[in-house]
């Protein structure tokens, strides 16, 4: 069976253990830091593996008046990652102080502490191998701890139901770190069971919540208390635990002075990261507007699809002027027509129709009154035109014929022209590719009456 500190070790290496620290700046993007001034106000403890509390700086800032005692991590929280499977929370300070500012315990996320005796030593001995590199910083301890245990925690069911509805009892055991002279812990580990004692047998009810591993009780996490460093600093000190036992390495930011000395392979392999970055900004601004131009082509795509007369009439407006006409939309509520006049000046009034079927009589009566209104009002001598965007919701080679023969006889009679959506798109990528003569499809709009001859969509297009 792993111990504690090896399943920590180990899923520290496989990288997926939540570090957080609080207290400290740790110059390290992988790892969540922030100081006891800057916590942010949803930050949840409880969501990390690792938790490194510096209680030096706490108690700094809170004789200060630093700290926002609603931004602490609430005790629920911490009681919640302290009963975590294979949680640990460090703690680097002197346990036994209240701080100036009595809102807020040293030691207020734990249900029972040692007592602790605030005496001075130099001799620190029996360090256990894992925070061998850490007690090499420390050379004088301020503290030690006794056996002898209180609740400090006001309220200790209360703290319980946090970790399971129908515990009642906590049981604690210490494990020294670093002893003195006289053999009294200079630093220690806490681990925690919380059972219920019901008629003398001390073992929780069974239950399949996750968070009750076995009938003995619900074992917590590590809660370790080191003495603070004099041979580095806090942050410094933090630092080395990160990196000799949790084996994240840090990334140590190069001070300002560094950059005056400069090896000549540096300037040469900057200058080509400058020049990359020129031609990415110069790419970058192509490839937007490449995609605007893309959108405003794909445009003409709506010519196959699009259900709404009026918004049709819009991209059938847009296509025409592509090929060479000048478009005068009407004003509402007959958006559903374009006057055009084509580069021979000739003038024609376009009336677009989308239907899910195929074109019915009356849309040619609507174009025929159309015209008549014009000639009557204006005196317009022009040509009537029909394009129709017909069973829109199938592809164009699945369509049936759009025109009707009635409607046809009838456009062959009064010398209109009915033109579909599709041949419109055909004229358009042919024009893209240089291969449209403008005055033949010009005048196959403009002088035929009944079927344009236009070429309908090809099944390339």
């Amino acid at each position: 069976m792993l111990t504690q500190e090896k399943a920590i070790q180990r899923a520290s290496k496989r990288g997926n253990k939540r570090v957080l620290v609080l207290g400290s700046a740790v110059p390290t993007p992988s790892i969540t830091a922030y100081s006891w001034s800057n916590l942010p106000p949803s930050i949840n403890v409880a969501d990390y593996d690792v938790v490194i509390l510096n209680l030096v700086s706490f108690l700094s800032e809170q004789s200060e008046m630093g700290i926002r005692p609603e931004r602490l991590p609430s005790w629920q929280q911490l009681a919640r990652l302290l009963f975590s499977p294979g949680s640990e929370i460090v703690c680097i300070g002197m346990p036994g102080l209240e701080g100036n500012n009595l809102y807020q315990s040293m030691m207020w996320w734990l249900p029972v502490t040692p007592e602790f005796m605030l005496e001075s030593g130099e001799t620190i001995r029996d360090v256990k191998p894992e925070f061998a590199a850490y007690f090499e910083q420390v050379r004088r301890w301020f503290f030690y701890a006794t056996p002898k245990f209180k609740a400090h925690f006001l309220g200790l069911a209360q703290y319980l139901r946090v970790i399971h509805p129908k515990a009642n009892n906590v049981q604690v055991g210490m494990g020294a770190i670093a002893y003195n002279r006289f053999q009294q812990p200079v630093g220690f580990k806490l681990k925690f069971r919380a059972a219920c004692v019901e008629r003398g047998v001390r073992a929780l009810p069974a239950s399949t919540d996750a968070t009750t591993p076995n009938s003995q009780g619900i074992d917590s996490g590590v809660a370790v208390w080191l003495p603070p460093p004099t041979e580095m600093s806090v942050d410094e000190a933090i630092n080395l635990l990160l990196r000799e036992r949790y084996g994240l390495i840090q990334e140590q930011k190069p001070p300002a002075w560094a950059d005056t000395y400069r090896l000549p392979q540096q300037q040469a392999i900057e200058d080509r990261i400058l020049g990359y970055q020129t031609e990415i900004n110069r790419l970058s601004q192509e490839l937007a507007s490449a995609r605007q131009q893309l959108m405003a082509a794909s445009g003409f795509s709506r010519l196959l699809y699009d259900q709404n007369s009026e918004s049709l009439a819009q991209v059938i407006g847009s296509a025409l002027r592509e090929l060479g006409a000048q478009i005068s939309p009407l004003k509402p509520p007959y958006q559903d027509a374009i006057q055009i006049r084509d580069p021979a000046n000739r003038e024609g009034l376009v009336v677009v129709r989308a239907r899910m079927g195929v074109l019915p009589l009356n849309d040619l009566r609507y174009l025929d009154q159309w015209v008549r209104d014009l000639l009557m009002q204006q005196e317009w001598r022009g040509k009537g035109v029909l394009i129709a965007n017909t069973e829109f919701h199938k592809p164009p080679r699945q369509r049936r014929e759009a025109f009707q023969p009635n409607c046809i006889r009838a456009a062959q009679h009064f010398g209109y022209c009915l033109v579909t959506t599709t041949q419109l798109f055909q004229a358009i990528a042919l024009h893209q590719r240089g291969a449209l003569d403008l005055t033949q499809f010009w005048s196959s709009l403009l002088d035929t009456h009944g079927i344009c001859p236009l070429p309908e969509i090809s099944v390339a297009e």
